[in-house]
């Protein structure tokens, strides 16, 4: 990959394939950053209430139970 962004970072234009169906581009980036400002307070979040009872690791097992 470094090789590759070699490239791209002298102009050139890649197509990234999977199982030959082009998925994406690399490309130079050619606008500047975007800054927009500092943050004036510290960062803080709510805590949210679950979306499920469930434990996710008893339903991957529900849903592996048949391969093992």
């Amino acid at each position: 990959m470094s090789a590759e962004l070699k490239e791209v970072r002298k102009g050139s234009r890649i197509i990234v394939l999977d199982h030959r169906h082009p998925v994406a581009i690399l490309s130079p980036y050619e606008e500047e950053p975007l800054f927009v400002r500092e943050a004036q307070l510290p960062y803080s979040y709510k805590a949210l209430d679950p979306l499920t009872t469930v434990d996710p690791m008893d339903k991957l097992e529900e849903e592996r139970a048949d391969r093992w």
